[in-house]
């Protein structure tokens, strides 16, 4: 009478599992790389991450870990990778290169809006640090900030609309076509040479 005053189905509910603990075998467990790829990937991403952590404030580096996230599939921690890295080398020459990694993380998962703005920020680092910037890092980063602000005035959402959001961009861009002019110089009894000729639609 006694046991049944002290002993109830909570208490014999948890002896069960206990002994179910103890006598079941533990699960197996299996474990895959987070990342898809062969080794060389997987190693030149933990290479790029140990550089970041090497020299935080590299913007070589931060756009580098950047990219490899991005080609990897992981936008969200590609993004949070340049974010960070692009707060921490505000101070570096080469903070327009985590700006532009920033933009492009954005870009690659089609928000635009937080993309032009690096952008412009990207662009403005880089005027400022003429020395660390070349010319035609400058002029190639032109382009680009050029053709998310068209696609970003039009007002198409890239995520509904892709084709027309890069149609947008690309009619704010003048675009030069070369053409190979060997029939006009054969007709005009010129020289075999090929010239190009540019031509803007």
């Amino acid at each position: 009478m006694q046991l049944r005053r002290f002993v109830g189905l909570v208490d014999l509910a948890i002896l069960t599992v206990v002994i179910a603990t103890v006598v079941i075998p533990a699960r197996t467990m299996y474990a895959a790389h987070a990342q898809k790829g062969d080794e060389t990937q997987r190693f030149g991403l933990a290479l790029a991450e140990a550089r970041t952590i090497a020299h935080p404030d590299d913007g070589a580096a931060i756009s580098e870990l950047a990219r490899r996230l991005g080609e990897a599939a992981f936008k969200d921690w590609a993004i949070e990778a340049a974010v960070r890295g692009s707060e921490r080398a505000q101070s570096s020459p080469s903070a327009w290169r985590a700006l532009l990694a920033t933009s492009v993380a954005y870009v690659d998962k089609l928000d635009v809006i937080p993309a032009l703005d690096y952008a412009n920020r990207a662009l403005a680092a880089c005027k400022s640090a003429a020395a660390a910037c070349p010319s035609w890092e400058e002029i190639r980063m032109t382009l680009y900030q050029q053709h998310l602000d068209a696609g970003v005035k039009s007002g198409i959402d890239p995520r509904r609309d892709p084709k027309g959001f890069r149609a947008a961009g690309e009619a704010g861009l003048r675009s030069i076509r070369l053409n190979n002019s060997e029939k006009e110089n054969t007709s005009s009894g010129g020289s075999g040479s090929a010239q190009g000729s540019a031509t803007s639609p």
